[in-house]
């Protein structure tokens, strides 16, 4: 690869030392463009100073430091006759923003000379002498386009550099140069929108920093500058950012900071803070509808910190912020130490450096061998969340280990992230996860991914023959509990999507007895036809659906099936209206699918039961109460006028049916 001969190269025999301008221009030759001139002071392993911007974006949008050199046009550059001078240290933008372990960059980089990108979750890519940027079936739909992200070419660099070898060096830059030769005009959207514009500016300005390359310098200008504008409105909070949005602001600090531009670092700065403000509610919650998401902002929250050190100045409020992250995050956790899997969010178990000095997070982390265990057994969150369990006693700890879940609609909107999981509830008891949510399966355009994001794939209800309007969403309208006297929570939740037809769904956990009781209203005695579609009316259908884990069987009969799962049960008795109906998981349909981990699905089961609401409107009920036991246990439950009995361990206890 030490031979292979770049596309763009500096002007030829420009010195790289600290202190002495640059002369640069890009080769547009292929595009018909003008030259494009800039002039840099740099520094090496250190900040390097812009003196003139070749960009008239920049020069719209803030006043440029007066150029004290311009460089002319010159005819296209021809390859340097000295070779570049070998760095022998990675930049400070490098190892702040890019921690990698020795095996890592070890193991990557002999991938990388052997022309193999490994994208983790997104699949492998064959890297031709020369890639070409298209997308691989090896990789699915994000690992082809975090292609343009060019972090996964970092192992060369720092590999290259800790070990002083110069063709792993040459080949990161000649991939560098290359990328930049390919997209120097006008670009396609995902190449420069959500994450993938980000790292690839952080990867820029961590590169340019290292090898003192006025080219990539330019180049990541170019994207700095791209960043930065999409978020430039002054509010204190972004309503509507995501995730993404803070990787993209994170690498226009890094550049704007090492190009010495104190007008645009502050203002990247200040978009940040909005940025991660808007990501993260009052209370800690997320705005994406997934825990794991929470879970990784805490991470780009980590980074954002660093590169405020890098870059010099006080990194106030972040630290505040993610350490809010962390009380959420924690009711989260079911007893088996593993996230619950809503929304984008796979049934993981908290990652090894999460909450480094935070003492609730440590004792998440070690599964309660050290720090303090969160103290709530019910929250409910602003980021659309009702979590419930009985203690916070581990699995197997010889007490009720039961844990719940309710999905609502948040303070801000949500984001591609957020599946269509209003009303829906999950239920963890003696080491099994009962009703669980489908989770992520993976980023591809699959018909799997598209469905685990619907309402149908997940436990709660919907309607049929009638308008639909998810935006208008599910609401919490109760979250009360009685837990710190031993006693019962109580939530409800109103659907308001669904024309001429509103159901309320409320739950009541019976601490005492350990047992989930949901009651279902639907009511339509407000509905009216109008007169020209009453010929053709189809009665409404409320469909309610329970998602059975994968590796759980059902036994029973109509009034009371039982889940079943080693020597454990769960049984579900239900009253009201409706029959059960149970269909699994095949390879021709999408329905009763789960995500056990990344890309990996299992089948499992669908119980659901139908009513047909009349034309005219009334209002009906479905009650389900789910009983965790033994497979050698009984615990009767009757169901009267408004009432449900449950007795356990000869104790009888009975509640009324959850209402508003």
């Amino acid at each position: 690869m030490s031979g292979l001969r770049p596309l763009i190269r500096p002007r030829r025999n420009a010195p790289l030392l600290s202190g002495v301008k640059i002369g640069v221009m890009w080769s547009l030759r292929s595009r018909g463009r003008l030259p494009l001139a800039i002039t840099t002071t740099v520094m090496v392993c250190g900040a390097l100073s812009l003196a003139t911007y070749g960009s008239a974006a920049y020069a719209e949008d803030a006043p440029a430091p007066a150029p004290t050199v311009t460089a002319e046009p010159v005819p296209t550059p021809t390859p340097a006759s000295a070779p570049p001078i070998m760095p022998t240290s990675l930049g400070t933008w490098c190892t702040s923003l890019f921690p990698m372990s020795v095996g890592k960059q070890r193991t990557q980089a002999q991938a990388l000379m052997a022309g193999t990108v490994d994208l983790g979750k997104g699949g492998t890519y064959k890297l031709d002498e020369k890639p070409n940027w298209r997308s691989q079936s090896s990789a699915d739909l994000s690992g082809n386009r975090h292609i343009n992200s060019l972090d996964w070419a970092l192992p060369l660099l720092f590999r290259g550099v800790n070990k002083q070898n110069q063709s792993m060096v040459d080949r990161f830059r000649q991939l560098m140069y290359y990328w930049i030769e390919d997209h120097q005009s006008e670009r396609s959207y995902w190449v420069d929108a959500s994450i993938y514009g980000g790292l690839r500016t952080q990867t820029l300005t961590c590169a340019w920093q290292t090898l003192q390359d006025p080219v990539i310098q330019q180049a990541a200008v170019r994207d700095a500058t791209s960043m930065w504008k999409s978020f430039r409105g002054g509010a204190d909070i972004t309503i509507g950012a995501n995730n993404t949005d803070l990787v993209r602001q994170i690498g226009a600090l890094a550049t704007f900071c090492s190009v010495g531009d104190p007008n645009l670092r502050d203002a990247v700065w200040r978009n940040l803070v909005a940025v991660a403000r808007g990501v993260i509610n009052n209370d800690g919650s997320d705005v994406e509808g997934s825990p794991q998401y929470a879970m990784y902002m805490e991470q780009l929250l980590t980074r954002v910190e660093a590169a405020a050190v890098t870059c010099g100045i006080p990194n106030e409020p972040i630290p505040q912020l993610r350490e809010s992250l962390y009380a959420f995050v924690a009711q989260s956790v079911r007893p088996d130490f593993k996230i619950e899997s809503l929304g984008d969010t796979a049934s993981v178990e908290l990652r090894s450096n999460f909450g480094v000095g935070n003492s609730t997070a440590e004792w998440l982390r070690t599964k309660g061998a050290t720090g303090t265990s969160p103290m709530p057994v019910y929250s409910a969150f602003d980021g659309g969340y009702i979590f419930g369990r009985y203690s916070w006693a581990p699995s197997g700890a010889g007490v009720p280990d039961s844990f719940y879940s309710l999905r609502y609609k948040g303070v801000r909107p949500g984001t591609a992230h957020t599946h269509d999981d209003g009303g829906s509830l999950s239920f963890y008891s003696r080491g099994v996860s009962w009703i669980s949510d489908p989770g992520p399966y993976r980023y591809d355009s699959s018909s799997l991914r598209s469905f685990i994001k619907t309402r149908a794939a997940h436990s709660t209800f919907a309607v049929s023959n009638t308008k639909y309007n998810r935006w208008k969403g599910v609401v919490k309208t109760m979250s009360t509990s009685d837990s710190a006297v031993g006693g019962n929570d109580y939530s409800c939740l109103v659907d308001q999507t669904w024309t001429n037809t509103q159901i309320t769904r409320c739950v009541t956990y019976v601490r005492g007895s350990d047992v989930l009781v949901v009651a279902d209203y639907i009511d339509a005695a407000k509905a009216k036809v109008p007169k020209k579609q009453r010929e053709n009316y189809k009665n409404r259908e409320v469909i309610q659906r329970w998602q059975i884990g994968p590796g759980i069987g059902v036994e029973g009969v109509e009034g009371q099936l039982t889940l079943v799962a080693g020597d454990q049960r769960v049984d579900v008795i239900k009253a009201g209206v409706g029959d059960w109906n149970l269909r699994s998981a095949t390879n021709d349909s999408s329905i009763g699918w789960h995500t056990t981990d990344w890309g990996v699905k299992a089948p499992g089961t669908v119980m659901s039961r139908s009513t047909t609401v009349p034309r005219q409107g009334e209002r009906q009920v479905m009650l389900t109460v789910f009983v965790p036991r033994g497979s050698a246990e009984s615990v009767p439950v009757q169901i009267g006028d408004g009432v449900v009995t449950i007795t356990r361990n000869g104790v009888p206890v009975t509640v009324g049916f959850p209402a508003p």
